[in-house]
């Protein structure tokens, strides 16, 4: 059996689930993880467009534990005479499936590293600089990851991924979202940001073979529009 992880490296409230995901994948290290990423920035879009979310990002770190002061300072620049960076879903899915092909098995930490990197460390994440550091972390040079990442077919399982992400999802396209898989079987248990006891009781009912309700969280936007 594994986890199926449904994020986005724009997703705030991924962002905040990362210590979630980190705990629940430490208690039970039979389960491998799949990763599949998301469309939360379709069209790409600049930082300076969240200048009006400073509230949400501190309720964020409030409610998951997650620092953003890096990322909050980098916000305040944007368009002030700091960078504006551009987020675009898409291109930071590409960037993750080379890593995925360059260094397999380790699909959670690797969105986490971006997620961080973003919202933790307040990076450019789309940025080459930025990229090629992270994927240091796993023995992956520049000139590999750059390779890896104009290769057609990099591009093309990308995209089928996050089609098979959204396909899953159905008209519920909440981010993050996370399944047990199994047995041909797959088992919805969080969508949206939820607690650790809550998902940890959720995946252990099903590991059981027990159902039950999906534990259902927030969803944000980009601009902290939440569901």
């Amino acid at each position: 059996m594994n986890l199926l992880y449904l994020s986005d490296v724009f997703c705030p409230w991924c962002y905040g689930f990362v210590p979630v995901m980190r705990r629940i994948l430490a208690d039970h290290p039979e389960l491998s993880v799949r990763v599949l990423g998301g469309d939360l920035v379709e069209v790409p879009r600049m930082l300076s467009e969240m200048k009006g979310s400073r509230e949400f990002f501190t309720r964020l770190a409030t409610t998951a534990g997650q620092p953003v002061d890096a990322f909050l300072k980098a916000l305040d620049g944007a368009g002030s005479g700091g960078p504006d960076w551009r987020m675009h879903s898409p291109e930071a899915g590409a960037a993750l499936v080379a890593l995925k092909v360059l260094a397999p098995g380790h699909e959670a930490e690797q969105m986490e590293a971006f997620q961080h990197g973003l919202y933790g460390e307040g990076r450019d994440v789309l940025a080459p600089a930025v990229q090629h550091a992270l994927a240091s972390r796993w023995g992956v040079d520049a000139a590999a990851f750059d390779a890896a990442l104009a290769d057609r077919n990099v591009r093309e399982r990308a995209e089928r991924e996050t089609a098979e992400a959204l396909a899953i999802m159905g008209e519920f396209r909440l981010y993050p979202t996370l399944y047990l898989e199994g047995n041909g079987a797959r088992e919805l248990l969080a969508r949206g940001y939820v607690p650790y006891e809550t998902v940890r009781a959720k995946l252990d009912a099903a590991l059981a073979g027990e159902r039950g309700t999906v534990a259902e969280g927030a969803a944000c936007g980009l601009d902290g529009g939440c569901s």
